[in-house]
């Protein structure tokens, strides 16, 4: 397959959302771009991964063709939005039913709405026959997405831009890669892109806002929706095609609680990401478990339901052990309650708050 690059004519004085990594989640995106004063007048990229996931793929795919017929909105392809395509396969009828039974999708939403009630033992081949025939519109609109949009002053790719000439490259290279950021390339203008979460990123914090690098000319939105506890959706605002003045709004799907004390920073920090997130439980305590990072042979209290047994040990999700600074009156995102403190979210960094909440 050829890589297919959308070059339109935008009017540069016209101000631009950049959002990726939707999950089907309809709501949050409803409210992102409420709170990012979101009109008719604006360009919105979707740097894809629209779908999958996340609860309402097809209510989010609906409303962006419908914005797409009325508004100036522009998308990519991601890695994960080609999963519809396997509605045309003649074969693998098997691991597509397999797919849909443990994961939120499109394909899922679709038989939803159909009233098909999906079990391990049924034929997938009849029902995509159905789903291509009422859902011919939507899977159209998915199939033609372009790999890449092209600006003079932007480029904008789900996962990430190589050096060199655009045309030349394979469309795995731009949907399919991870980390873009650590990989040390520059650009002579700005290559924008989601799909690796910002708080993967090896910085000494967890922070889900937008990643902007001003020398090197990129910029990472994927805020980590739906792909991690502590995700967001972020919103990238440039002024204009010209400007370089950006800022960002962000929502999440957490609670909201105003910190009823104070503390400062930590002064020590620690990450677990993968790969080196195996860990020895050491004690259990109620909901938590005190552990040694293999790796590093450094010992945290982690909560519970962050660990997961698999066949060759035991590992837990992306964690910080970091503690936040929160001021009396801080609004924070409640992201999960222990009985050790709880973890929070303030201003898109993740730590751990000891006061109290209300």
């Amino acid at each position: 397959m050829a890589i297919r690059i959308l070059r339109p004519n935008l009017d540069e004085n016209r101000r631009i959302l950049v959002i990726s990594d939707i999950f089907g989640n309809f709501d949050a995106l409803q409210r992102l771009l409420q709170k990012a004063s979101y009109t008719h007048e604006d360009y919105l990229i979707l740097l894809g991964n629209l779908v999958e996931r996340g609860p309402q793929s097809l209510q989010t795919l609906r409303y962006v063709m419908e914005l797409s017929r009325s508004r100036r909105v522009f998308c990519v392809t991601g890695d994960l939005d080609p999963v519809c395509r396997e509605i045309f396969r003649p074969d693998r009828n098997r691991e597509l039913l397999q797919y849909v039974l443990r994961n939120p999708s499109l394909v899922r939403d679709m038989c939803t709405e159909l009233g098909i009630a999906l079990n391990p033992d049924m034929n997938m081949h009849p029902i995509k026959l159905a789903l291509r025939d009422y859902y011919a519109e939507e899977l159209a609109f998915m199939s033609d997405l372009p790999h890449v949009i092209e600006t003079p002053n932007f480029v904008f790719a789900h996962a990430q831009i190589l050096p060199g000439d655009l045309e030349e490259m394979n469309p795995s290279d731009v949907v399919r890669a991870n980390a873009f950021l650590s990989k040390g390339f520059s650009f002579d203008r700005y290559v924008v892109v989601g799909h690796w979460p910002t708080q993967r990123y090896p910085e000494s914090k967890r922070n889900a806002n937008p990643l902007i690098q001003r020398t090197r000319k990129i910029i990472c939105v994927d805020g980590g929706m739906t792909m991690l506890r502590d995700g967001q959706l972020n919103a990238l605002i440039i002024p204009n095609l010209n400007s370089e003045d950006f800022s960002f709004v962000s929502v999440d799907n957490y609670p909201k609680k105003i910190a009823q004390n104070s503390q400062n920073a930590g002064l020590e920090r620690h990450l677990i990401q993968e790969p080196d997130n195996r860990v020895k439980i050491l004690k259990i305590s109620g909901d938590m478990c005190y552990c040694r990072q293999e790796k590093t042979e450094q010992n945290f209290w982690i909560p519970k339901v962050f660990l997961s047994q698999r066949a060759d040990g035991c590992y837990t999700e992306d964690y910080t052990d970091y503690q936040l600074k929160v001021t009396y009156g801080d609004e924070v995102s409640v992201v999960l309650e222990t009985s050790r403190g709880t973890i929070v979210k303030r201003d898109g960094v993740t730590g751990w708050y000891y006061g109290l909440l209300q």
